[in-house]
């Protein structure tokens, strides 16, 4: 399964390769953090490698207001990295878990 681009379905397939992981995001959201993102260190590492990969995912989906979307509530930068990272991780689980449902597996 191809998320957007190869190096971010690599990313995203090491860091969530639990399915019950996968379940609570879907159900529950990435916003009160994941094992893999908790710190603001984490999530903006992780987008300083992704940034293209994830706004891309992010305006595919919520189109061209993404970051105005995104950034309702934040008072920094920082906190709008967070919810660019964890809308994309919450769009991988999404698609993950309906891929894997696809193959009966989950």
């Amino acid at each position: 399964m191809l998320f957007y681009t190869e190096a971010l379905t690599d990313a995203f397939n090491d860091l969530f390769d639990d399915i019950e992981e996968i379940r609570d995001i879907c159900k529950h959201g990435a916003e009160d953090g994941t094992p893999k993102f908790t710190n603001y260190q984490e999530t903006a590492e992780f987008f300083d490698k992704y940034e293209d990969d994830i706004e891309d995912v992010c305006y595919d989906i919520l189109g061209i207001d993404y970051l105005s979307e995104l950034a309702k509530g934040e008072t920094c930068v920082l906190g709008l990295v967070n919810k660019l990272v964890w809308f994309a991780v919450e769009a991988y689980c999404h698609n993950k878990l309906k891929h894997l449902e696809s193959l009966a597996i989950a």
